[in-house]
């Protein structure tokens, strides 16, 4: 039942966020919205930005679960930019806010979980050092963060296009991809 709680509370925050400036948002909106008392969300976030980062990294778990059932790393990374399109208008008015440092911090730290996972869970770069592959793992997490911030809030952006650049760019090919566009 606290998961369920947890995510009641994470929803009426996402809603109150879409009518309401993020700054302005109180526990107490929260409390009333969720019909339950202040004790109720005390015990299971500790205040406004732990219901962020609980959110956060819920969906970096749903994606991770969602993404290794993927053949491909285009589907892969149609996945994650159709999700950032889909979460945009929540994710600027949390960077528009006084937010912006967590939200840009908790933005890399899901990410980098999806990645880490991934890697893990699919055993990739098993010849690579481990240096090597934190540093790879930074690389991708902060450009694919860096993308999903300027790209995803143009309209008609082709997400499928895009990953193929994003997927073409990765694995070395985008070179010779690019001459064929």
């Amino acid at each position: 039942m606290p998961s369920d709680m947890k995510e009641r509370i994470a929803r009426e925050f996402a809603q109150l966020a879409r009518t309401k400036s993020v700054d302005k948002i109180t526990v107490k909106d929260i409390v009333e919205a969720c019909h339950i008392t202040r004790q109720t969300f005390y015990y299971h976030f500790q205040d406004l930005i732990d219901v962020i980062d609980w959110s956060f990294h819920r969906i970096a778990e749903e994606l991770v679960e969602r993404s290794l059932k993927l053949d491909s790393r285009q589907q892969v990374m149609e996945l994650f930019l159709s999700e950032a399109v889909h979460a945009d208008g929540m994710i600027r008015r949390l960077l528009s806010s006084q937010l912006r440092e967590q939200t840009e911090r908790l933005m890399v730290e899901s990410i980098r979980i999806c990645f880490q996972e991934m890697v893990d869970r699919k055993a990739l770069f098993q010849d690579v050092s481990r240096s090597d592959v934190q540093v790879a793992l930074d690389f991708y997490t902060f450009a694919t963060v860096g993308i999903l911030l300027e790209y995803c809030s143009r309209p008609n952006l082709d997400v499928k296009h895009l990953a193929g650049q994003l997927v073409s760019l990765m694995d070395g090919s985008f070179q010779k991809r690019s001459r064929e566009d």
